[in-house]
């Protein structure tokens, strides 16, 4: 006899009357349908956990914003479409995240982002203002003397503060659609109350993270590579990342890096894991 029949048996006088099973919530967490669920569908993922700095950070660490590391750069990035000057967003470091994605020569991953509205690569596919990311192997034998260009913030979207990361990893599941028939089923056997209690208890985490799932705010999207393979997800850009307002009181309510994406919205990005980093693309959505 499985667990299921077990629990139908010793519940019988709990049963709702179209045949659901009326379970406590440690009773139905502990089924074999929950367990196996759980079991397929849960990742790890590591949330970045941005928080606001009180003094300028060094361009050797992992970090939002400030002075970036451009040690691989001749001269400072500019849009390739407008010619703006680029704001950096985001640089991560392969000894302190090694779970991101690297090419194997590479140990250094920056984003930037055209802050001009107007560019004509804004608003496509791929994201709100036009992105650009960068994979380099460091070099510690010389110090960068390129100076970052004066910005109009009055016209332009705002540098990124400095903003040192408190990483954290923990588990992650798929967004609804991401699922396959598992919901549908819990529902059906075990009723409304412990499917969606299932949910808020397995969601989705909606921050700046490495891998686990993303967390689509519209419909579920994983691009095909030209070589036929689906692409794999492995980085997520938010808006929405809150900080501890314990260590801050001030704490800014969406995120202390300030960037918005649309709608509070989020960057995916995705690599084919047969054709490496030339694969790398991006998608956008927002609310």
């Amino acid at each position: 006899m499985g667990i299921l029949d077990k629990i139908f048996g010793r519940n019988k006088q709990k049963a709702d009357p179209v045949g659901q099973i009326a379970l406590t919530y440690e009773e139905f967490l502990a089924t074999d349908q929950v367990q196996q669920t759980v079991y397929k569908y849960k990742k790890r993922t590591t949330v970045l956990h941005p928080q606001t700095s009180d003094k300028l950070l060094s361009p050797s660490i992992s970090k939002f914003g400030g002075l970036p590391n451009l040690n691989s750069f001749n001269s400072y990035p500019c849009c390739d479409v407008c010619h703006t000057p680029l704001n950096f967003l985001l640089q991560l470091y392969k000894d302190e995240f090694p779970e991101l994605y690297f090419p194997e020569d590479k140990d250094l991953f920056q984003l930037f982002r055209c802050p001009n509205g107007d560019c004509a690569g804004a608003y496509t596919d791929y994201a709100d203002l036009k992105m650009f990311h960068y994979y380099f192997r460091n070099d510690t034998s010389k110090v960068s003397e390129i100076r970052l260009p004066p910005s109009n913030p009055s016209k332009m979207e705002i540098p990124v503060p400095d903003c040192y990361l408190k990483p954290v990893t923990v588990s992650d599941y798929p967004m609804y659609d991401d699922y396959g028939d598992e919901l549908n089923e819990m529902e059906s056997i075990y009723g409304e109350n412990l499917h969606e209690f299932y949910l808020d208890n397995h969601e989705t985490i909606q921050r700046t993270k490495i891998g686990g799932w993303p967390s689509f705010t519209q419909a579920a999207n994983y691009p095909v590579c030209e070589c036929g393979m689906n692409k794999v997800f492995f980085f997520q850009l938010s808006s929405d990342d809150p900080e501890d307002k314990i260590e801050n009181p001030k704490a800014n309510h969406f995120s202390p890096h300030h960037i918005m994406i649309g709608d509070l919205g989020n960057i995916y990005y995705y690599v084919c894991q047969n054709c490496g980093e030339k694969s790398v693309e991006s998608y956008w959505d927002c609310s």
